[in-house]
């Protein structure tokens, strides 16, 4: 052995592998570098796997892994060995080799037998792979909880009003607090550690600072003491309201295995509202005390009874009042049946409470007539029964309200017997208004009916100035019956105005037509002029405003004795709507503030001085002013003494799109030559004038026949009736016929319904002495085909004659008939 290891590097007994054999050049290369390429890879895998097992530790059988890494290191030297030998043959060495390589092979097979179980226990590669995924998506999920439970906690410190804090042991803030910087305004800069006392109010921040110091100073024997939370009261700094809150703030400690505090968890909740609720509840409640004691009084000396009672009848509660409208002393009541107390009224009332009973509905506002003992004479109450209710709906009792009325329910006789009395009154005063005007108008028509004729036939002057002054005064007598009866139609609410297109340009001139005669007769320049373009067509009531402005412009001039009256007209464009002003202007004697006061009262001027220099009713202004009111107008005054007066009216026009405008100036005055002369009609037919006043079928014969017609008079409405029938059956009908209303035997509505059931379709036009609302459509539904009103004007009546004998036709006749017949259904 000695020998053989002292000869181990001794190649001198043996020839090179080059000298043994037959080797060619390249058999033996091919040998040596194949022996070399595996020694090389060899070397290579020991050092790859020694590597690995360096790295990865956590690797099983790492001594496994060693032991192969040498047995293929030793595998590879023998592979080098060959290819030396080819030079130098070192066989001894060789021989070492293999034996080692032997040994260590054999020792890797022993320890892999001994491995094996364990081995064959690894999972597979697929198997590993799934646990490794497995564990991924479980990591997964936890991170996802974590996330989860983590924005849960984020949420509810948003959500939540109350502060949520950590702190160590000590009471320290470490870690940023979201909820305590949001409450109170605080950076983490300014509330970590103990920065967060700053945030206390100052007065308290002393005190809480000990109290809280305690607990941290002993947390190693917190627990050993029993505690297990902290609750102390305090302000904290709001950032939100700017103020201090109050707060209570509880604390519990979180420990660790050995009993030792590990950090302080808690809340600061804010009670600020809470102490409002408490002190809001707290006032409710003392409210509620006081209101409650204010019912009670109100309940117990309120002017009407009041009572309550149980499902028996049985009072549980009642007033003074009602006491005492039973009769019977308050204490007497409870308890006792209400229908036992007041039998007198027991059948009239307990049907009422049965129904609130059953129902459950209230009984409101019943009239009880009857007795108490209260009194023997019969009273009326006023009874109202409302349920009182369990949360279940079912009624457990009745409030009752009783007041009694019986002084009202007599006043309430006495103004109906007041009513009666007035509607009579006012019955009488429209037939006495009506009378008044048939009786005083009938005459005036013949009074000014026999002046026209007279004008007609003297030629002396004094004597035509004589009629003249005549027919004058009973003008105005007739105006004055118009005012006094419309006044009576407005305050009566009987006078109704119709609005419609009106053309400004004639309504006014029509006007000036008729003041300018009254004008001329004092002297007085009538102005009107036009300032700024006005509308053409205006909505209003052209009979009403004419009768308006009559009335203003004819008392401009009775109160101007020089100088002139002006009317101005203009289209306010300031207005909301549409609007025309009638400015009427004088330079007159004016008013006082005092007078201007008392214009526009019935029967009523300036002064007593007034009414004796320029007489007058005192109705004009009055009326004109309720007019313009009925006209949505407005109707204003200014004046003063000495310096004239201006009368303003301003009415609605209604709209003027598309309405040509009237070029602003003055509206020339009409000179006497250039009045064109007035129409005079030649008649060609028969009329029959039916009344019963002698001077009015005289008056009326006199200017048809001086006209030219053929007149045939009858003095009532019966024979009236007679002749237009024998006449139209003799073949010669009467082409027009004019009938008084008021007649006796037969007036004159009940002779047209005879002529009408006939088949008489002559004209007739009414005559009437009546001026009351209503007249002139009594007329038209009773038959007639138009109206003229007493005293009549002569020139209108022939007018109107020929007009229906020789203008109307029959067609037109009767096409005017059917539209007044629609009108009137309508």
């Amino acid at each position: 052995m000695v020998e053989f290891f002292s000869k181990l590097f001794d190649t001198s007994d043996y020839p090179a592998r080059w000298n043994c054999g037959n080797w060619t050049s390249g058999e033996g290369w091919l040998h040596i570098l194949s022996d070399v390429g595996t020694w090389s890879a060899y070397t290579a895998i020991p050092v790859v796997l020694l590597y690995f097992t360096f790295k990865r530790r956590d690797i099983p059988y790492t001594r496994l892994f060693g032991l192969f890494a040498a047995f293929i290191l030793l595998c590879g030297t023998v592979h080098l060995v060959e290819a030396i030998i080819f030079w130098y043959p070192i066989y001894r060495i060789s021989g070492l080799l293999k034996l080692a390589t032997a040994i260590v092979s054999w020792a890797a097979v022993i320890v892999l037998i001994k491995y094996m179980p364990r081995l064959l226990q690894l999972p597979s590669i697929a198997a590993t792979n799934t646990r490794l995924l497995e564990e991924v998506e479980q990591r997964k999920e936890i991170e996802r909880d974590l996330r989860w439970m983590q924005s849960r906690y984020e949420a509810f410190l948003n959500s939540t009003s109350s502060i949520i804090w950590t702190t160590d042991p000590q009471g320290k803030f470490i870690v940023p607090q979201i909820s305590w910087q949001r409450f109170t305004g605080q950076t983490w800069e300014n509330h970590q550690g103990d920065g967060w006392l700053k945030a206390l109010l100052p007065e308290d921040r002393a005190e809480l600072s000990a109290l809280w110091s305690k607990p941290t100073e002993k947390h190693s024997s917190y627990r050993e003491h029993g505690h297990t939370s902290y609750r102390i009261h305090g302000h904290i700094w709001h950032a939100k309201s700017e103020s201090y809150r109050p707060v209570i703030t509880e604390a519990v400690p979180v420990f660790d295995q050995d009993g030792q505090i590990l950090e302080w968890v808690g809340t600061v909740s804010d009670i600020h509202e809470q102490r409002m609720a408490e002190e809001s509840l707290s006032a409710a409640e003392a409210e509620s005390s006081r209101q409650k004691r204010e019912l009670e009084l109100i309940y117990d000396t309120a002017p009407v009874g009041m009572g309550l009672v149980d499902r028996e009848y049985r009072y549980l509660r009642i007033n003074d009042t009602l006491a005492r409208i039973n009769g019977i002393p308050r204490e007497a009541h409870l308890g006792q049946v209400y229908f036992d107390l007041v039998p007198g009224i027991a059948d009239r009332i307990k049907p009422l409470y049965e129904k609130v009973f059953r129902t459950g509905k209230a009984v409101k506002n019943q009239e009880v007539r009857g007795t108490t003992p209260a009194s023997e004479k019969e009273r009326c109450w006023l009874v109202n029964y409302h349920p009182l209710t369990h949360r279940s709906g079912e009624v457990w009792g009745v409030s009752s309200i009783v007041q009694d009325i019986t002084a009202r329910k007599e006043m309430e006789e006495t103004l109906r017997d007041s009513e009666q009395q007035a509607s009579q009154a006012n019955l009488a005063k429209s037939e006495f208004l009506a009378n008044m005007s048939h009786e005083i108008r009938t005459p005036m028509a013949a009074v000014l009916g026999y002046a026209d004729v007279l004008l007609g036939h003297l030629n002396d002057p004094d004597n035509l100035n004589c009629v003249m002054i005549m027919k004058r005064n009973g003008e105005h007598l007739l105006e004055l019956i118009n005012d006094i009866l419309d006044l009576s139609r407005i305050e009566a609410g009987k006078l109704e105005v119709d609005l419609k297109e009106a053309p400004l340009r004639e309504l006014v001139a029509d006007v000036q037509a008729l003041m300018q005669v009254r004008a001329d007769e004092k002297n007085l320049m009538l102005n009107i002029k036009f300032s700024g373009k006005v509308p053409e067509l205006i909505m209003t009531d052209a009979t009403r405003l004419r009768q308006i402005l009559i009335n203003l412009i004819g008392n401009a001039i009775k109160f101007t004795d020089q100088g002139e009256v002006r009317l101005v007209i203009r289209l306010l464009a300031d207005a909301e709507t549409p609007t025309i002003e009638f400015a009427v202007q004088d330079t007159g004697i004016g008013m006082s503030d005092d007078q201007i006061q008392r214009l526009f009262k019935p029967f009523s001027q300036g002064d007593s001085s007034v009414t004796r220099a320029y007489g007058g009713s005192g109705l004009g202004l009055a009326i004109s002013k309720r007019l313009v009111q009925m006209l949505k107008g407005q109707l204003k005054v200014k004046s003063e003494v000495g310096q004239g007066s201006v009368f303003r009216v301003r009415l609605p026009a209604g709209s003027i799109k598309g309405i040509p405008l009237i070029e602003s100036g003055i509206l020339e005055r009409k000179t006497d030559g250039a009045d064109p002369a007035p129409k005079v009609h030649r008649l060609n037919c028969r009329v029959l004038v039916v009344d019963d006043r002698r001077e009015v079928r005289h008056i009326s014969q006199h200017f048809l026949e001086k006209a030219g017609a053929a007149v045939s008079s009858a003095e009532d409405g019966q024979q009236g009736v007679d002749m237009a029938l024998i006449a139209r059956d003799a073949g010669d009908p009467f082409d027009v016929i004019l009938m008084d209303m008021q007649m006796p035997k037969m007036d004159g509505l009940q002779a047209i319904s005879e002529l009408r059931a006939a088949g008489l379709e002559s004209p007739i036009i009414a005559l009437t002495a009546d001026a009351m609302k209503g007249d002139r459509e009594r007329c038209l539904q009773g038959g007639c085909d138009d109206y003229l009103s007493k005293p009549i004007d002569h020139a209108q009546m022939v007018e109107m004659v020929w007009r229906y004998s020789e203008e109307v036709t029959t067609d037109a006749l009767q096409t005017q008939r059917q539209e007044q017949a629609a009108r009137f259904r309508d």
